[in-house]
């Protein structure tokens, strides 16, 4: 926790903040933290839901939209985007729907 407090004060992150493992999905392993006083028991929670995974900790980004895109790459480092959907729909950081193709975002983002 105090390796948390310490990325926070040095990046200058503002609440409210998110604190995420890397390995967590559906809903799992994510707190959102509205005020310091928050924090030491959110980053707990995601630290006991999934041990071991690295930790992320960022500011939340308000009306954000879930993009999910598709990504087929080769040895060669050569790489092409496939397709995007949108999976902003969710319910406690879970996905609901997933819409496809993603019309929030301009075609010209998946080249």
């Amino acid at each position: 926790v105090d390796e948390a407090r310490a990325v926070i004060a040095k990046r200058r992150i503002p609440y409210p903040i998110m604190i995420k493992a890397s390995e967590g999905g559906g809903g799992k392993g994510i707190r959102k933290v509205t005020k310091p006083d928050e924090l030491d028991a959110a980053f707990r929670q995601v630290r006991t839901e999934l041990p071991g995974s690295p930790i992320f900790i960022m500011q939340l980004v308000k009306q954000a939209r879930h993009i999910e895109v598709q990504v087929l790459a080769d040895r060669n480092n050569d790489a092409i985007a496939l397709a995007g959907r949108d999976c902003s729909i969710q319910r406690r950081h879970q996905k609901i729907i997933e819409e496809g193709p993603a019309i929030a975002v301009p075609p010209s983002v998946f080249r």
